[in-house]
């Protein structure tokens, strides 16, 4: 089979991941259109806000100018030349460029609309020392402050210069603005983490309940509270396991009924075929009779699966030590490597049942020729999240097709249909059935080192949802 590289994931998996990071994309950037946006204007509309007042105080200041003679200027000027605003009489005509900034244009616009069109001026922005102001005015971090230069042509031909510096705070770093963003921020993501929180954890409450009602069906049911769709989402849940619970009482009522209807029956067959005065007719209906009952019982456990039974704590290591011992009471070597770790919380008959018939199989096929006196092994790996019990032999192993499909009911391991050596075929269905009871997995496997099979039984350390 081809090799198939592996997508690159560019976004969460979990839908809190994707929801969370769609809403802070989308936060992150209107946040950063805002800045953008405010920045962008706070500059022009403060220096608007000054041009106003400027153009009237400049206005008002030229025509005051104008009617004074060469000596009472001086002393208006001299008088009035106080920050932000520095007047200058002493400034020859700069021939500044007109400004085609918006500020100036602004500025220019309403001079002249207060003065006149025909009135000559210059208006120029400067971030430092304005064009023969002589000024030079610093921020205080080694930054000059931005400024207006204007000059304007006094009636008699003169040339009056006014430099308007701007007040420090415009030109500084919106350290505030920038703050209360950055605050903006936290708080929307607080809120989006909540909320999109909020909104996933039904879900969430919904899939692990999905997952426990395969071990447990007498799990409590969701809770019908929330948005309208969760209401309505944990009602058809609830609904779909007092479904499956009724279902499931009623096929354990009639299994009861079918196993209380054979009995009596099987009884009065045996009774009569004791009867036979032949021993030989009376031998073969007997193991007629022996393979019918233990069809029955194991297709009743496989039916129930240990469910009827109650959760305790279970030593693995010495339910396997008590395993090998009775094996060994029968000649058989079984050889018990690892430890168990801590009890785990299991159905104890339950689960002896699934070893004792996954021990049968590997005793009854895991010799091979060459390995006539080789043990079966139980080993056990414990881990924080679940346990491990591999039950390994040596004999042929199965070929890759039937590793699964021997777990399927009344398929034996071997091709002759012989009930002496091949059992009813639910050995196996038996045992898988009572590890996914347990919340776990069994699973069979070709042993890598050599000729052998490995059943591989793995076991949550958590107890089975609901577990009484």
């Amino acid at each position: 089979m081809p090799h198939r590289p592996r997508r690159l994931r560019l976004a969460p998996a979990s839908l809190f991941g994707r929801l969370l990071l769609l809403l802070l994309a989308g936060l992150g950037a209107a946040l950063a259109l805002s800045a953008w946006l405010t920045l962008t204007d706070r500059g022009e509309a403060l220096y608007r806000v000054l041009v106003t007042d400027n153009a009237e105080r400049i206005a008002n200041l030229v025509e005051l100018l104008d009617g004074l003679d060469e000596g009472d200027r001086a002393r208006v000027v001299d008088a009035l030349d106080l920050p932000p605003l520095y007047i200058r009489l002493d400034l020859a005509w700069a021939g500044n460029p007109a400004e085609v900034s918006p500020q100036a244009a602004a500025l220019a616009g309403a001079l002249h609309a207060q003065l006149g069109d025909d009135r000559p001026l210059a208006v120029s922005l400067s971030h430092g020392e304005a064009a023969g102001s002589g000024r030079d005015e610093d921020d205080g971090k080694g930054r000059r402050a931005p400024s207006f230069f204007v000059q304007v042509g006094l009636a008699d031909g003169g040339t009056v210069s006014f430099l308007y510096v701007l007040p420090r705070f415009i030109g500084a770093q919106p350290v505030r603005l920038l703050a209360a963003l950055a605050l903006v921020s936290v708080i929307v993501l607080a809120v989006s983490v909540l909320a999109v929180r909020g909104l996933t954890r039904p879900l969430a409450r919904l899939a692990g309940a999905a997952r426990e009602l395969g071990t447990d069906l007498e799990r409590p049911p969701l809770p019908e509270t929330g948005p309208v769709e969760v209401r309505d989402a944990a009602i058809a849940f609830n609904d779909m396991q007092a479904r499956l619970r009724r279902q499931l009482a009623e096929r354990d009522q009639l299994l009861a009924a079918v196993s209380h209807d054979l009995k009596t029956p099987l009884a009065r067959l045996r009774l009569r075929l004791e009867l036979i005065g032949e021993s030989g007719v009376q031998a073969r209906a007997l193991a007629d009779l022996a393979d019918l009952e233990t069809t029955v019982a194991d297709t009743l456990d496989f039916l129930r699966a240990g469910r009827e039974e109650a959760t305790v704590p279970v030593a693995i290591g010495a339910l396997a030590e008590a395993l090998a011992d009775d094996a060994a009471d029968t000649g058989a070597a079984v050889e018990v490597l690892g430890d168990g770790g801590a009890p785990l919380p299991a159905r104890p008959r339950a689960l002896r049942r699934c070893l004792q018939n996954l021990l049968d199989n590997a005793l009854r096929y895991g010799n091979s020729d060459g390995e006539a006196d080789a043990p079966v092994e139980i080993v056990l790996h414990d881990a924080p999240q679940a346990l491990c019990i591999c039950i390994r032999d040596r004999g042929p192993g199965l070929p890759a097709a039937e590793l699964e499909r021997v777990f399927e009911p009344f398929r034996r391991l071997e091709h002759s249909r012989s009930r002496a050596t091949g059992g009813t075929g639910l050995g196996l269905s038996i045992a898988r059935a009572i590890a996914r009871g347990h919340g776990g997995e069994l699973t069979l496997a070709n042993r890598s080192d050599g000729p052998g099979l490995e059943a591989r039984l793995t076991l949550p350390r958590r107890p089975p949802a609901g577990a009484r």
